[in-house]
């Protein structure tokens, strides 16, 4: 099954999905070693997959961990520039638990996947705004946690 993730005209189409993992006042986040941005844990959504079965996918990809979809948290339409490449984003973010309560004792991880350099660390939300945290206009919807659904449209201008 191949990404869904091409190339429309003169952006890069990507349909991703991404995990909101809450422990007290912190979430977990994820970057690649050697950059500085942060986001939620995550990935690309294949053909012919829900997102759940997505973010399932890639939580057992990446860190090889079972986990629980609790609930839909936001729809996103994402448009971005990133390394001189615009970007047409749609982003379905779920809060989610992990199977394993040790997951949530250790304040990092690294990813299981050999060629991925990816570093899991809870995060404090009030800590998000000091960071390059993408895209930064979820810190409203993590820090409201108010239960409701969110469909934001988000154009980052360059």
């Amino acid at each position: 099954m191949e990404d869904i993730s091409v190339n429309v005209g003169e952006h890069l189409l990507n349909f991703r999905v991404s995990a909101l993992f809450r422990k007290g006042n912190k979430i977990l986040t994820h970057h690649t070693i050697g950059e500085s941005h942060y986001t939620l844990p995550g990935g690309r959504v294949k053909e012919g997959e829900t997102t759940e079965q997505a973010l399932i996918r890639e939580m057992g990809e990446e860190m090889g961990k079972h986990i629980k979809i609790v609930k839909l948290v936001s729809f996103m339409e994402n448009l971005f520039t990133f390394d001189d490449k615009k970007y047409h984003e749609l982003l379905v973010t779920y809060e989610a638990e992990f199977e394993d309560k040790e997951t949530y004792n250790k304040e990092k991880m690294q990813s299981i996947e050999k060629d991925k350099k990816l570093e899991f660390t809870w995060i404090d939300i009030n800590e998000l705004e000091k960071l390059d945290f993408r895209p930064n206009v979820l810190i409203k919807v993590i820090k409201q946690n108010d239960g409701k659904f969110n469909h934001i449209i988000n154009v980052e201008q360059k």
